[in-house]
């Protein structure tokens, strides 16, 4: 899901589909605040509201695969693979 929800925002980037800022960055939160309630119980789980907006982004994600030009699934993935290897992610750069 974390994977689905930084690509969403990527190709919300650019230009293709509508994830927000904010919706990105809401399930950022609710994505740490569930692993850090697991790491003290045991239990990682979601509310309804955080479902309902992990829900939001998957089908926005659905969409964006079916609509993005290809160039900009490569890119989204390229940056992916860059920001899980802790480098640099900017956008815009050719890179």
């Amino acid at each position: 899901m974390t994977q689905a929800m930084i690509l969403a925002g990527f190709l919300a980037e650019a230009a293709c589909g509508c994830a927000t800022y904010e919706q990105i960055c809401d399930a950022e939160r609710a994505v740490s605040d569930a692993f850090d309630r697991g790491r003290d119980t045991g239990e990682r789980s979601f509310d309804g509201a955080t479902f309902a907006l992990f829900a939001t982004i998957a089908t926005t994600y659905d969409r964006q695969l079916h609509t993005a030009p290809l160039w900009a699934s490569f890119k989204g993935s390229d940056r992916l693979d860059r920001f899980s290897a802790g480098q640099p992610t900017v956008s815009g750069t050719g890179t």
